[in-house]
C-alpha cells in the first residue's frame, strides 16, 4: 500500500475515534440519518390551489439515506373532483381507507423533527 493511502486511512481512523470520544457515539449509532439529513419534501393537495384544497399526500425522503422516508396519503374532508382524481392519479375510493389529514400531519411533523 502506498504511504498516502496509509496516512489517509490513519486520519480517517483518528477522526472517527475523536468523534466517539467527543460524545458522538449517539450520532455514530444513528448511522447516516444522524450524521447528515437533507430532506426532499413533496406535498400534494386536493385542489389546484392551496386556498381551495388541503394537503392529502405527505412525502419526504432524506437524500443521504433512502430508509429515512415518510410517505402517506390522507383522506380529504371533501371528495376529490373528477379532474383532481385524474391529475393526482388517485381516487376517492383509494383515499377512503386513509387516515384523516390531521393525523397524518402530526406524524409528518414528528418525522421532520427527527
Amino acid at each position: 500500500m502506498n504511504d498516502r493511502l496509509i496516512q489517509s486511512q490513519k486520519r480517517l481512523h483518528d477522526s472517527l475515534f475523536e468523534l466517539y470520544i467527543d460524545g458522538g457515539l449517539e450520532l455514530f449509532q444513528a448511522g447516516t440519518r444522524g450524521l447528515k439529513r437533507e430532506l426532499i419534501i413533496r406535498l400534494e393537495t386536493s385542489a389546484l390551489t392551496p386556498e381551495k384544497g388541503e394537503i392529502i399526500h405527505y412525502y419526504a425522503i432524506n437524500r443521504w439515506d433512502e430508509n429515512d422516508e415518510f410517505d402517506e396519503w390522507a383522506k380529504p374532508s371533501m371528495a376529490l373532483s373528477a379532474e383532481a382524481e385524474r391529475i393526482l392519479g388517485v381516487t376517492n375510493e383509494q383515499l377512503a381507507h386513509c387516515r384523516a389529514s390531521d393525523y397524518a400531519l402530526d406524524d409528518f411533523f414528528r418525522f421532520l423533527q427527527f
